[in-house]
């Protein structure tokens, strides 16, 4: 009985020693798990993290090397090297042949033979001389899964004793695993954030010092912070050089001192600096920046060097100035020949209008109206030739009134129908019942389109017939004017419109004129917002189509007529201020004709002396713009400021619409251009006097 208690008891004893060893030996186990965190907690990289795990394993389980392996489950198929005691196998792409998923599912497997597993094909035979058994756990942490593997170079270096440690250290080396994987991924973000902000400052650093702009910074004292130096070859100087002049320009630094105040961004504030006695111009802009309390602590912005682009911009705008220059002097020039070339025309064509009234024979005749075509070309080429000029110039406008379309076909009719019976062409009209009586647009312009289009279409034919047609579509009047004439070539259909360009542009063409006309056409069309276009064929004939808007006529505009009928003027009392003594003799001989008393005047200053001390006053004056001694303009302004009431009508050779302008602003009561004709004469006299003479 003594004997069996004794035996229990010793059974008991030798029981509890293995306890307290076992409790001995895992409170060691924790110190080192202890210990080991605290070491990685000061480790400064993933190499002394690993170490410290690898000390800590060593005590209690024999191995040669070690390596952690790592992967994305979610975007990687392969394993890669995170650590390793041998550099070796860190090139090694691991895959999984069925162990490595044992183990990150928490697992921990000893490899008596690895050269017959899976994921160990990749190595060669020799590297098993230090691989004859491996021990091999793994964790899934999130979708990072990590392996761990110890190699021995002993057949059956681990047992199951080696086996329970690492079961017993798993939470240590998944926290360090986790550690070593967090530090990596750490490591790696610092090092590509760290190259992209070296990237970033170095690409500044070359744009600044590229870039034609410089950059600049500055504080609320206006002291530079920062300030670039740029090598562009184009800059003048450096900058420092330029922004230095600050303190010497206190306007300057006054008004960028006032814009810091404000604390809002400028832009192209422009700053002219001298540079070694050059001037030099300077564009600055900018925007404040602040501290994380958002006190404004300066500005930044870029300079810009602006010297060229001011120098290019003075010399647009003297090129600007010379141009208007030079088309003003067009203009006066334009003027002057219009002038210098319708006063004699206005003696010529006078003196044939006489002749034509004068008992002569009719070869005679025959003479004097061949004469009176030749000055009616001649005033048509000037009149084209200062329409042209004033459409160009943008200097001309449009006088809309009611007017009656089919008058307008008429008057071209009958302006052409001599020459055109003289080349047996039959003229044609087609007037749509749908075209309304009236409509508003400008008369006279009007007519000079159909006269154009109507003329060229005689000019060039030879016989046939011209047929003008007239009628609406929707909201808009429709023309055409189609010849049977030679037709247009089509290589010069596209230029036809252009000045100076005609259908027969060979140097023996036959049908003469300027090549003004459609010119004008398209142009005035143009302005009455319509379009113009044709349809030709070479030796049948040409057809011009012309739309504009069918503007119906306002209820308070009221028709305007000439009281041109055939009614006699009775004799009136004239005053004609003249210089020219072949225009005094026409007018006169035009005035006497009609049974009028005419006095001369050879400039404004007799004019005003002879109306001052007439008795009894004349009915009407005739004035001429451009005279010696006081010219007709400040002659009439004279005469308005003294009262005078009578009639004052410019007769005069400056056909622009400016002096139009002129003339009436004086206080001219109509305007007549040279060469003067009677029947024009006639109808002037006819407004401004209804046919009655003073008493």
């Amino acid at each position: 009985m003594t004997g069996a208690v004794s035996e229990k008891l010793q059974e008991t004893l030798f029981e509890l020693n293995r306890v307290e060893e076992r409790e001995h030996k895992f409170k060691e186990e924790n110190r080192a798990i202890l210990s080991a965190i605290s070491a990685m907690s000061g480790a400064s990289n993933k190499i002394e993290v690993f170490n410290t795990l690898l000390k800590v394993i060593e005590r209690y389980v024999s191995f040669e090397n070690a390596l952690v392996l790592t992967r994305n489950k979610d975007t990687e198929d392969s394993y890669s090297c995170l650590v390793s005691t041998s550099h070796e196998v860190e090139k090694f792409q691991w895959q999984d042949g069925g162990t490595f998923s044992r183990c990150v599912n928490g697992q921990t497997v000893i490899l008596y033979a690895p050269d017959r597993v899976k994921e160990f094909d990749l190595l060669d035979a020799s590297d098993f001389h230090s691989c004859r058994s491996a021990l091999v756990t793994g964790m899934t942490v999130n979708a990072s899964e990590s392996i761990l593997l110890l190699f021995s170079s002993q057949k059956g270096g681990f047992d199951i004793k080696a086996q329970q440690v690492i079961e017993r250290f798993r939470p240590l080396i998944e926290r360090t695993i986790i550690d070593i994987d967090y530090r990596e991924r750490l490591q790696c973000l610092v090092s590509v954030k760290t190259q992209e902000l070296t990237a970033s400052r170095q690409r500044f650093r070359d744009f600044a010092k590229t870039a034609g702009d410089w950059f600049w910074e500055i504080n609320n004292n206006l002291q530079f912070t920062y300030l670039s130096s740029p090598s562009n070859e184009a800059l003048s100087t450096e900058p420092q050089a330029i922004m230095s002049q600050f303190d010497r320009q206190p306007e300057v630094k006054n008004k960028l001192m006032g814009l810091i105040q404000l604390e809002q961004p400028f832009s192209e504030v422009e700053w002219k600096v001298f540079n070694q006695g050059a001037e030099q111009w300077i564009s600055l802009s900018g925007r404040p920046y602040y501290d994380k309390r958002g006190n404004c602590l300066g500005f930044r912005g870029t300079a810009k060097d602006i010297t060229t682009r001011k120098q290019r911009l003075h010399e647009l705008q003297m090129a600007r100035r010379q141009a208007e220059s030079a088309n003003a002097a067009k203009s006066q020039f334009l003027a002057m020949m219009s002038h210098e070339i319708r006063t004699p025309l206005n003696a010529v064509m006078g003196l044939l209008d006489a002749l034509q009234q004068s008992p002569i024979n009719e070869e005679q005749e025959q003479w004097v109206l061949q004469m009176d075509k030749s000055a009616q070309l001649l005033l048509t080429i000037i009149n084209d030739v200062l329409d042209l000029s004033r459409v160009e110039s943008d200097r001309f406008a449009l006088h809309p009134e009611n007017m009656n379309p089919r008058e307008s076909v008429s008057v071209v009719f009958n302006q052409l129908k001599e020459v055109s019976s003289g080349k047996e062409i039959l003229l044609e009209m087609d007037v749509s019942d749908d075209v309304p009586k009236l409509i508003y647009q400008d008369g006279n312009r009007f007519t000079q389109i159909l006269l154009n289009l109507v003329g060229n279409a005689v000019k060039f034919s030879d016989m046939g017939e011209i047929k003008v047609s007239m009628w609406t579509e929707g909201s808009e009047l429709k023309l055409s004017v189609q010849d049977s004439g030679i037709g247009i070539a089509p290589e010069r259909k596209r230029d036809i419109f252009q000045p100076f360009t005609q259908a027969d542009g060979s140097i023996t063409r036959k049908y003469g004129g300027t090549g003004l006309g459609l010119s004008i056409c398209r142009k005035l069309v143009s302005m009455m917002q319509g379009t113009i276009d044709f349809e030709s064929q070479l030796g049948v004939g040409t057809t011009f189509y012309i739309s504009i808007p069918l503007i119906e006529p306002p209820l308070q505009e009221i028709v305007k007529k000439d009281n041109t009928d055939n009614s006699e003027v009775k004799p009136l009392k004239v005053l004609v201020a003249e210089d020219s003594k072949a225009n005094q003799m026409v007018v006169r001989l035009m005035l006497e004709k009609a049974g009028h008393s005419v006095v001369l005047a050879n400039n404004g200053k007799e004019a005003i002396d002879i109306l001052d001390g007439e008795e009894p006053p004349f009915d009407i004056v005739l004035m001429d713009m451009s005279m010696p001694v006081l010219c007709g303009i400040e002659a009439t302004k004279q005469l308005r400021a003294k009262g005078y009431s009578q009639p004052i009508i410019a007769l005069t050779a400056n056909a622009m619409n400016e002096d139009k302008e002129k003339c009436l602003k004086a206080g001219m009561d109509d305007f007549v251009t040279k060469p003067v004709r009677s029947v024009v004469l006639k109808q002037a006299l006819q407004r401004h006097t209804g046919g009655n003479a003073a008493t």
